[in-house]
């Protein structure tokens, strides 16, 4: 799932990630989407629930776990409304 990718990569760079995306999303330092870089998680919401996360990997896209059918994709970072954006690496 979404919340389990972010955590193995982000666990490789010595940072500890909860296995819940609402939950990363209330952690970090908060930015824009504008100041997004590589490496920045970018929180999804539904209904006002955040439910899904991507990492920023520049040009306007984000890797991400997109479903048990389609496995870890690219997207375009506005596929979907951004709700939040975070930084943990400096």
């Amino acid at each position: 799932d979404c919340s389990g990718f972010t955590m193995s990569i982000f666990k490789k760079y010595g940072v500890s990630l909860p296995h819940h995306a609402a939950s990363q999303a209330k952690m970090g330092t908060k930015i824009s989407l504008k100041e997004a870089l590589p490496g920045d998680l970018v929180f999804y919401a539904k209904d006002g629930a955040i439910n899904h996360v991507g990492i920023y990997i520049g040009g306007g896209q984000v890797l991400h776990a997109s479903s048990p059918k389609t496995g870890i994709k690219i997207s375009n970072v506005g596929y979907r409304e951004p709700a939040a954006v975070r930084r943990f690496l400096k």
